[in-house]
């Protein structure tokens, strides 16, 4: 009896390393990389910048079956981020007397993360700006966004990250994101609300600094993880279905929160305050959002409504959208700067969009080809 058990074991325990070797030429990320980083030494590298990605990083996703104005495309696309963290060409300092820099900032309406590099909105709009030589030099587009970020993250990313690359031109596309900070955020002001007390490792977290090494156990979060981590992961291979089957579950909470628009409008003026110092051109993109639309392939697919645990009316939701975008508008206008209305100039259809706001590779075309005339229009 114990020599068969001990022979299972055995066999049981050379089953899974065959399987760990193998699971490591397909690699998940360690859905804890960030904890540990910061768990036996203070957050020093990343104290005011929320997100950002490593440079030189790459990655190859790819997307469901239906979603919207993905039918024709490649089965994996690629996303790479280059020199600086960015993503777009290879960034050269000091910058060349040849080059005109444009840095573009936003969430993931910006990045368009299923979307590949030479199909992103940044790079169609690098290709027609310079298909007419525009500024008589050779135009360089980065794109600086990331999903989740909202303007608070915006000025970071500007004043820490690019202001010191020598920008000539930034185009800040924002929106969406702020109506979820402005309602769900009790702390606009980032105060530090967790006191700092010295603790020691308690011998669960080292385990889970152990275990998660492996992709065993990394599969297995992932395959158990909690609903409220399902509709904020991102994944390798786009799990939108996942995210609206678990959004349409909850039921509609009509009661939208108190929405106060002044730290918005406040970091409006320091993202305009800091690019007119440095004498770099600013532009603002209104945010295309289809919580509106009439169009029911694309109410199929929202998923974003979904905020906090709450399920919250989506027209509701788009008038607090409205409002930020008549803000962007309004407060630019005070200080003669210029707007991209992308929400009146990118048709809210399945043929630019898949889901809540998000660009499908038709949209990322228009926009790109839209945001060059308009850039072009100003110059003239």
């Amino acid at each position: 009896m114990w020599k068969t058990i001990k022979y299972n074991l055995i066999i049981l325990l050379v089953l899974i390393v065959l399987i760990e070797i193998i699971l490591q030429f397909f690699p998940v990320p360690d859905p804890y990389e960030n904890a540990k980083k910061n768990m036996f030494y203070p957050p020093i590298g990343n104290m005011y910048i929320e997100s950002q990605f490593d440079p030189n990083t790459k990655f190859e996703f790819a997307t469901e079956e239906g979603l919207l104005g993905f039918d024709n495309y490649k089965e994996k696309t690629n996303f790479t981020v280059n020199n600086v963290g960015f993503r777009g060409d290879e960034l050269k300092m000091p910058k060349p007397d040849t080059e005109y820099r444009i840095f573009a900032i936003g969430g993931s309406s910006t990045e368009s993360l299923y979307v590949d590099d030479a199909d992103v909105w940044t790079q169609v709009l690098q290709e027609n700006l310079n298909r007419d030589n525009y500024q008589n030099k050779i135009v360089k587009v980065y794109n600086a966004g990331k999903s989740g970020d909202n303007i608070q993250d915006h000025v970071a990313m500007l004043s820490h990250r690019i202001i010191h690359l020598q920008p000539d031109e930034v185009i800040v596309f924002c929106g969406i994101n702020d109506v979820t900070r402005l309602m769900l955020d009790n702390n606009p002001l980032k105060f530090n609300v967790t006191e700092k007390v010295d603790t020691e490792v308690s011998f669960g977290k080292m385990l889970g600094v152990f275990l998660y090494e492996f992709q065993i156990p990394r599969r297995l979060y992932y395959a158990f993880k909690s609903e409220a981590d399902a509709l904020e992961t991102i994944e390798i291979q786009s799990n939108y279905k996942k995210k609206v089957k678990k959004t349409q579950a909850r039921p509609v909470e009509n009661q939208l929160p108190t929405t106060d628009y002044g730290n918005y409008a406040n970091k409006l003026k320091t993202l305009i305050g800091i690019c007119q110092a440095n004498d770099i051109k600013l532009i603002f993109a209104t945010q295309v959002v289809t919580w509106d639309t009439e169009e029911e392939a694309l109410q199929n697919w929202h998923w974003m409504t979904s905020r906090g645990g709450i399920r919250y009316n989506a027209k509701m939701l788009q008038q607090k959208v409205d409002s930020i975008n008549d803000i962007t508008v309004n407060e630019s206008v005070k200080l003669s700067i210029p707007v991209f209305k992308t929400d009146s100039i990118i048709p809210k259809t399945s043929a630019y969009l898949y889901d809540d706001c998000h660009f499908n590779p038709a949209g990322n075309k228009k926009m790109g080809d839209e945001l060059a005339t308009f850039i072009k229009t100003l110059n003239q």
